[in-house]
């Protein structure tokens, strides 16, 4: 006898109802139940049981089969579980750091060196609330007179934690109940027995192709309440704690972005004596929250990909980007794409997040311990400053103040919001481009009562002065330089004064390729030229030079190269950052009035108007 399609039972619908329907028609296929009334019966209610259950198992099944999987998963211990496979321990929360000089003032002083002791506390105040900072080593100086100078003392921020082991069974492992614990700040010791004062460093293991049977490190995974557990050497890889022995961890517990900013401490320890007083090198930058779920799946594959190794570009922006927190943008290129090429080199440039250059000490950690063991011995890593292309904007808005609830003051409010909104999403990085149409597109965006706007701009590109020494200096904007009508517009600099002298002088450039050092007579403001060609420019390619300039001062603060540029758009290559600060933001508004009046014939219209 042929089976009949009621007595199959189809098991590719999941949804409730549905479940619950193919259960009465299989049933209803049964000569037992072929004219039966589900409706309002016991077996009604059982079925509602069966569906109800069968649903909830294959919801159950396809939320546990998602986990399984980095690309599906959602919840963060899902996901530290798969990168934990990959070899990623996803990074912790970041406490923030501080460098410090300091001086110990003390009188009839005997010592010749003096210590700073390790976990020394300084204090601080960020928006009305203090925070503490500590030092994770000892630093020492040598009596010079009466006073102790130390230099670039490194603070950091949280409260600092000892924790003490005692190791009862083979591979043991060992949890750090804390949470919000900085991973990098961990120091860990082993006693190798309770009667051996001996201590022995352990380090966090980086890299297994490195590691021996005699290796000191240890291992530490993240677990589901984001707590974390440390484990030792087995089979080989690294050397395994024995029953007996002592473990000793500490480590900063921090309050992650709180306590970024601090810009003035005082030392709160004891022990010192005399005099001590602070001077910050670097405010207190680089507290971060740990990774989130988004940002540890997008880091597993980088680290899959670049193996913990350092041979492309893309390998160094991975590792620097996961191992690096004082970071906002990040750009490597090799020396064969530099200008001019140096084989064997590749260039790194960071904006950092605490300010625009990095410091002497972080390049150094850069180099010398971060990429050291990971990169190619051939190639020499070399860390360049960030060249700032800042564009001082001029915005004219026309607009019809009948098509507005906003005063003219809170409409400029409005718009400066919007390019400091366009300047967040496109500039301030690395490879950032400004497209002078979608700038514009933006601002006449802001209001419906803005009719159209006319932006201006030129670049202040700052450069770095070499005080009372006959100096070149050289800057690539990469962007063709403006060369036509009115050659003054295309450069200039700020003043600055030469060979010690009250006279003011500047750049500007001939319209021909060449640049001239010259003054100006304060009542006519005619320009004196002392001398027609002390550089050159390329207009085509951007690039400026200037020989033989001896700077004894600055008239300002800063000194700057003033640029038109031949585009409208401006882009960056390399080492360049386009950025609008908002103190080099102007914006003007003018209400425009027509007024119209006209004869009405036909189609034929006839209009008049102003606009004032």
């Amino acid at each position: 006898m042929a089976t009949s399609p009621n007595n199959r039972i189809k098991v590719s619908d999941l949804d409730y109802n549905q479940i619950r329907e193919n259960l009465k028609t299989f049933m209803r296929g049964q000569s037992q139940f072929s004219d039966y009334d589900f409706e309002g019966s016991a077996l009604s209610t059982l079925i509602d049981l069966l569906a109800y259950n069968t649903h909830y198992n294959a919801l159950y099944t396809n939320l546990a089969v998602n986990e399984m999987f980095l690309d599906s998963a959602s919840k963060r211990s899902s996901v530290v579980s798969i990168a934990n496979n990959f070899g990623y321990t996803p990074q912790s929360c970041k406490t923030s750091l501080a460098v410090l000089n300091i001086t110990l003032t003390q009188q009839n002083a005997t010592a010749q060196i003096k210590y700073i002791p390790k976990l020394s506390s300084f204090s601080t105040t960020i928006n009305s609330v203090q925070y503490s900072f500590y030092t994770l080593q000892d630093y020492s100086a040598s009596l010079n007179g009466n006073m102790y100078s130390f230099k670039n003392v490194e603070v950091y921020e949280g409260t600092p934690q000892t924790q003490l082991f005692l190791c009862t069974l083979p591979e043991q492992k060992f949890i750090l109940p804390n949470k919000n614990i900085d991973v990098s700040t961990i120091s860990l010791t082993v006693q190798q027995t309770g009667e051996q004062p001996d201590y022995v460093n352990y380090s966090l293991a980086t890299d297994v192709l490195d590691l021996t049977a005699n290796s000191k490190i240890y291992f530490i995974k993240e677990l589901d309440d984001q707590t974390y557990q440390i484990s030792f050497g087995v089979n080989g890889l690294g050397t395994p704690i024995l029953v007996g022995n002592i473990i000793t961890v500490t480590y900063m517990i921090s309050n992650k972005t709180l306590g970024n900013g601090g810009s003035v401490f005082t030392y709160t320890g004891g022990g010192l004596g005399g005099v001590v007083a602070c001077s910050t090198v670097s405010n207190s930058y680089g507290g971060k929250e740990s990774e989130t779920i988004d940002q540890i799946k997008s880091n597993v594959s980088q680290s899959f990909f670049d193996q913990n190794r350092a041979v492309t570009a893309g390998d160094y922006v991975s590792l620097i980007k996961r191992l690096y927190t004082n970071l906002d943008s990040i750009n490597v290129w090799g020396g064969e794409d530099n200008s001019p090429p140096q084989y064997g080199k590749v260039y790194i440039s960071i904006k950092p997040t605490n300010g625009p250059y990095l410091t002497p000490p972080e390049k150094s950690y850069l180099t010398g311990t971060l990429l050291k063991s990971k990169n190619v011995v051939s190639i020499t890593p070399e860390i360049v400053d960030p060249s700032y292309l800042n564009m001082e904007i001029d915005t004219t808005v026309y607009y019809n103040s009948s098509k507005t609830t906003r005063s003219a003051d809170e409409l400029i409010y409005a718009i400066k919001n919007t390019i400091s909104s366009y300047r967040d999403i496109n500039l301030k990085k690395f490879d950032g481009i400004f497209r002078m149409s979608k700038f514009s597109t933006a601002i006449d965006a802001t209001d419906q009562s803005i009719l159209s706007s006319i932006t201006t701009f030129k670049i202040y590109s700052e450069v770095i002065p070499r005080y009372n020494a006959y100096a070149t200096y050289t800057l690539n904007i990469v962007n063709p330089i403006y060369n036509e009508k009115v050659p003054e517009e295309a450069f200039t600099s700020t003043g600055f004064y030469i060979d010690n002298t009250n006279i003011v002088y500047y750049l500007d450039d001939d319209g021909i390729g060449n640049i001239r050092l010259y003054s100006v007579i304060a009542n006519t403001g005619t320009k004196v030229f002392k001398n027609l060609s002390i550089g050159t420019i390329d207009y085509e390619n951007g690039t400026i030079t200037v020989r033989g300039l001896r700077i004894t001062n600055l008239l300002e603060a800063n000194f700057y190269f003033i640029i038109k540029t031949q585009s409208y758009d401006v882009i960056s290559v390399r080492n360049q950052i386009v950025d609008i600060p908002a103190e080099r933001v102007t914006v003007n508004i003018i209400q425009d009035k027509t007024v119209s009046t006209g004869l009405i014939s036909g189609n034929n219209y006839t209009f008049t108007s102003s606009r004032n």
